[in-house]
């Protein structure tokens, strides 16, 4: 089972939304699509479910053309399951009767067997007969995925299916969702601008910027070896710093940072991963100590550069350091990645 789309563009107006969008999905993998708001990502799901029609390019399910400029199979003739960001569901329907709205082709016992077995895949067996205001937003979550998977879909969309959960559920409710999704081996879409949950959720993370996929790949190859800075920065606590190559040394604000590699330019931009940065206090150093605050287990402290003030980056101290102090910061090479200036 597979989902493909190919050179997908797309316009409202002047406005062109997405710009030659090439995406596929594996047999059970989880390519969870990332980026800024308005970058394309919820348009992209709404060509592939049907809910909008393809103005150039292609959508594929199993190897079979469903969508594209002269074609149009109708969003409930996709066996494509969607879960949207508020879930939408029927609210004067109990969760039983919502899971089962999609499936009135089935004789009543089928589709009795297949609403039980449903609500027993997300553990709301005992809850059949409440109405969606009854449920926490979790369940609701669950009673969602439970309706889009009672049609059996080949592929399931989910549009930023947390945005409306309590940020203190979230971690675990994403774990339970990609229990759920790998359980069933069904190939997923899942859109987030939350890079904590691309990295927790995706087999695979799909990096979007100005309507385009820049990069796309399993999260390690992301952290390892990333192609792009947007592929490189979607890791929670990187900071960006700029570097001039001197003496086959990339220098920042800071001092030097790590040893020259091949790229030929001579200003670079550092990706520096969290806990890439760790300062000294020193009596000379080129950086000064602006805020210190405990972290656990160590401080975290702010410091300016002094070559050039107004430019900050934050770093790990073994101790309290005063403000004012002045500290040499040191860089963790296998935590930098370096990229050519624009």
């Amino acid at each position: 089972m597979s989902l493909i789309v190919k050179d997908l563009r797309h316009s409202y107006g002047d406005d062109s939304i997405l710009n030659g969008v090439d995406l596929d999905t594996g047999a059970g993998e989880i390519v969870c699509l990332f980026g800024p708001s308005g970058c394309g990502k919820t348009t992209l799901l709404r060509l592939a479910a049907g809910l909008e029609r393809v103005q150039q390019g292609q959508v594929l399910l199993d190897g079979q053309v469903i969508a594209s400029d002269c074609r149009h199979v109708p969003p409930e003739r996709r066996e494509i399951g969607f879960v949207f960001q508020e879930f939408v569901l029927f609210p004067h329907l109990t969760v039983a009767e919502n899971i089962a709205f999609g499936i009135s082709h089935l004789a009543p016992p089928d589709r009795d067997d297949r609403v039980t077995a449903e609500l027993a895949a997300v553990d709301l067996s005992g809850f059949a007969g409440r109405y969606p205001y009854q449920l926490s937003g979790g369940q609701q979550q669950r009673a969602a995925l439970a309706r889009a998977f009672a049609r059996t879909p080949k592929v399931m969309l989910l549009d930023e299916p947390f945005a409306s959960i309590d940020t203190a559920l979230r971690r675990r409710l994403r774990t339970e969702m990609r229990q759920i999704l790998k359980a069933r081996g069904t190939p997923a879409i899942l859109v987030t601008h939350d890079p904590s949950e691309a990295i927790e959720l995706g087999d695979r993370i799909a990096v979007m910027n100005d309507g385009r996929i820049v990069e796309a790949a399993p999260p390690e190859a992301l952290y390892m070896s990333p192609t792009t800075i947007e592929g490189a920065s979607i890791f929670p606590g990187i900071q960006i710093v700029d570097a001039i190559v001197e003496s086959g040394i990339y220098h920042t604000a800071f001092g030097p940072a790590v040893s020259a590699s091949k790229i030929d330019k001579d200003h670079v931009r550092l990706v520096v991963h969290q806990g890439a940065l760790s300062a000294r206090r020193v009596d000379a150093g080129a950086a000064h100590v602006t805020d210190c605050n405990f972290v656990g287990p160590g401080w975290q402290v702010m410091v300016e550069s002094l070559e050039k003030p107004g430019i900050s980056v934050r770093a790990a101290a073994a101790s309290r350091l005063p403000t004012g102090a002045q500290v040499l910061i040191d860089f963790d090479p296998a935590q930098v990645r370096v990229f050519g200036a624009v």
